[in-house]
């Protein structure tokens, strides 16, 4: 049985380097299928993602996962308006810019001149999306001429790099010389949307649909009132991190208690080893079951989406079970992770730090399969695992996630812990990664990979 599943995931790895990543339909046992962009098995669960949306079922309720056409690269998400050229205007040199930082002193100007010149340069910064280096050229650029167009480009830029507390201070300054700027509204409603203050969101879509009737914000606010309907008598638990809505008439105050408690600790757990604490609170909704597939319009078998907040049927569960701590450790590890990396991190990185937090532990057929792989030259390179796992099919992505594990867990038992936070600050710098892992280890990730092939093949 080992060397069958050896040879199976050498075969399909082989494949899997030389092919392309491939949308998927998601085979039912009752004979109907699911398109989608993606499926992969994940614990009990098989799990498939349509847009933004990311859906649950039971694996039993699936025959197999099939890969069909290409699937598109997910980019980050910039604001339309961010995505603009800099200014027209030749760059200018390092003594033009000094002349102006003097004369800018005395003379209101040389204080635009100069002020248009760091937007312009934050534009460029946005463009090669070093964010990092955009909000400290727009913080200049706002310090010198203090306005809407400066203001509103900062407050863009905090949003995206998820300092929504900063994002909304600005969109609020933004409003206050210009209130029927529609789009401080649409990132407003945006942000109140995600700390579940629906009614706040309302309001600001609403004002900015009567301004300008955009039908993205037509079906927000459509959407928007399945969840006001649904969830406006829900009870909250709120705790300093985390938010819990759920309808007292179906859930047990007591376990939710539970649930906010243990998410508390983890994230405690998780902050301190990572060094990094998130201000924005995670949100987390249990819906009775025919709410929540009124709200979401999912099939009736789906058992959860993520759509930026968890949203979850509820199936009579009395106490949290060790399922739902492992599920509920490794999403937050997912969510540090790309917090502290502005989501700069590559997902071998990821899945490995993940799957560690929930205390996985490769088996021996795993250990087995991947030396087998190393010996025959048939796993890819630790460098080579850039993009998503989830275009792959189930034994090939077993073979990556335990790859991805071994690896990490290489790092983490031969290098002190703070290494690996001076990788992850140096990811969020938008350092590349080789860089990045030469500066935190003193050696490059192509002689790290060597090193760690050469000691697991000792261990067979």
């Amino acid at each position: 049985m080992k060397t069958r599943f050896v040879r199976t995931a050498a075969i399909l790895l082989t494949f899997w380097i030389g092919g392309h990543v491939h949308a998927d339909i998601v085979h039912l046992r009752n004979g109907k299928q699911i398109e989608c962009d993606s499926a992969w098995e994940e614990g009990k669960e098989v799990k498939y993602k349509i847009g933004k949306g990311i859906i649950g079922m039971p694996k039993s309720m699936v025959t197999r996962i099939e890969k069909t056409a290409t699937a598109k690269k997910e980019e980050p998400e910039i604001p339309e308006s961010l995505q603009k050229q800099g200014e027209k205007s030749a760059p200018l040199s390092p003594e033009e810019i000094a002349l102006l930082e003097k004369k800018s002193r005395t003379d209101a100007a040389a204080k635009v001149a100069l002020s248009d010149s760091y937007t312009g340069k934050g534009f460029e910064a946005v463009q090669k999306k070093d964010f990092s280096a955009a909000l400290e050229f727009f913080k200049k650029a706002h310090k010198l001429a203090p306005g809407r167009k400066t203001a509103l480009n900062l407050a863009e830029i905090y949003f995206v790099l998820q300092d929504d507390w900063n994002a909304e201070f600005y969109f609020n300054e933004v409003l206050k010389q210009a209130p029927n700027e529609t789009e401080a509204l649409n990132f407003l409603g945006e942000i109140a949307w995600r700390k579940e203050d629906l009614s706040e969101a309302q309001s600001y879509w609403r004002k900015s649909y009567s301004i300008h009737a955009d039908p993205v914000i037509k079906e927000k606010l459509d959407r928007l009132n399945k969840e006001t309907t649904a969830s406006s008598e829900y009870e909250n638990t709120s705790s300093r991190h985390f938010l819990i809505r759920y309808d007292g008439g179906t859930v047990d105050a007591l376990l939710v208690n539970e649930i906010s408690s243990f998410l508390e600790e983890t994230y405690q757990q998780l902050g301190s080893r990572f060094e990094a604490y998130p201000s924005a609170p995670f949100v987390v909704v249990f819906y009775p079951r025919q709410q929540f597939f009124r709200v979401t319009d999912m099939p009736y078998w789906a058992g959860g989406v993520n759509d930026g907040k968890i949203r979850l049927p509820m199936k009579g569960i009395e106490t949290i079970t060790n399922d739902l701590r492992e599920v509920l450790i490794h999403e937050l590890t997912h969510s540090f992770v790309r917090f502290k990396t502005s989501e700069n991190c590559p997902v071998w990185l990821q899945e490995g730090l993940a799957q560690i937090s929930e205390g996985k532990t490769l088996g021996p057929e795993e250990m087995e399969a991947l030396s087998q792989l190393i010996l025959r030259k048939q796993l890819p390179s630790i460098k080579s695992l850039g993009g998503s796992f989830t275009g792959a099919n189930s034994a090939v992505a077993g073979i990556l996630y335990a790859q991805s594990l071994s690896f990490t867990e290489f790092l983490m038992n031969r290098y002190p812990p703070y290494q690996l936070n001076e990788l992850l600050e140096n990811l969020g710098k938008e350092m590349d990664f080789a860089e990045a892992f030469q500066n935190a280890y003193g050696v490059s990730l192509t002689e790290m990979d060597s090193q760690w092939r050469n000691e697991l093949g000792d261990e067979e």
